[in-house]
């Protein structure tokens, strides 16, 4: 039986953390940090504000400034194109969608920009939807809308957000680690499975 398999983009699929150190350091002129030093930082689960309280010293009016400033550019198209798709991920999705229905969930602001991404990737045959919530809804609101579930539905994603909607929704989560949060920080959320990377999905999560 054909089960869904619903999979975030950034930090999943694709690896979007160059397009994210660029702006921040486009934003925060007096930043140092190297690449791998903000990213350590922000896998600790550090979120914006307190970074920027911790080693810049902002107040609320900066921190509103940026966030506002973060999200006007961070999904300019430009920018987009920096991001990369995982290594050896077709393959995978390519396999999958053979036996399963897969769904793209993701948080972008922009649809049509996600779209337009896994299509470069060449991935739009592998899925039957892109699923983005345009910050107007939430993950779980956004797949009730769209899809009948069952308990044998699975949710893949890198945050802990991912693994607390797939907990709402009743569906298996399975957490990774080549995104956002470090496998420490995932566990705390006690996903069913947490892996390295969604290269390591295989038949025991499919049972």
């Amino acid at each position: 039986m054909r089960r869904n398999i619903f999979l975030d983009l950034d930090g999943t699929l694709s690896d979007p953390r160059k397009r994210l150190y660029e702006l921040f350091k486009e934003l925060i002129s007096e930043a140092k940090f190297t690449f791998e030093e903000y990213w350590d930082i922000k896998r600790k689960r550090m979120n914006q504000d307190t970074l920027l309280r911790t080693y810049f010293n902002f107040n609320d009016e900066r921190i509103k400034d940026f966030k506002k400033n973060w999200l006007l550019k961070v999904e300019e198209e430009l920018r987009v194109d920096l991001d990369e798709p995982f290594e050896n991920v077709s393959t995978l999705l390519a396999s999958l969608s053979a036996t399963n229905d897969l769904y793209i969930v993701t948080a972008r602001q922009k649809a049509e920009l996600a779209l337009k991404q896994v299509r470069k990737f060449g991935w739009e045959p592998f899925f039957k939807a892109v699923l983005v919530t345009e910050q107007s809804k939430t993950k779980a609101e956004l797949i009730r809308s769209r899809c009948k579930t069952s308990p044998k539905d699975i949710l893949i994603g890198d945050t802990g957000e991912d693994i607390e909607t797939a907990k709402e929704l009743g569906l298996i989560s399975v957490a990774v680690s080549s995104g956002f949060l470090s496998g420490e920080v995932l566990a705390t959320y006690k996903p069913d499975y947490l892996l390295t990377s969604i290269l390591e999905l295989n038949e025991t999560h499919l049972l």
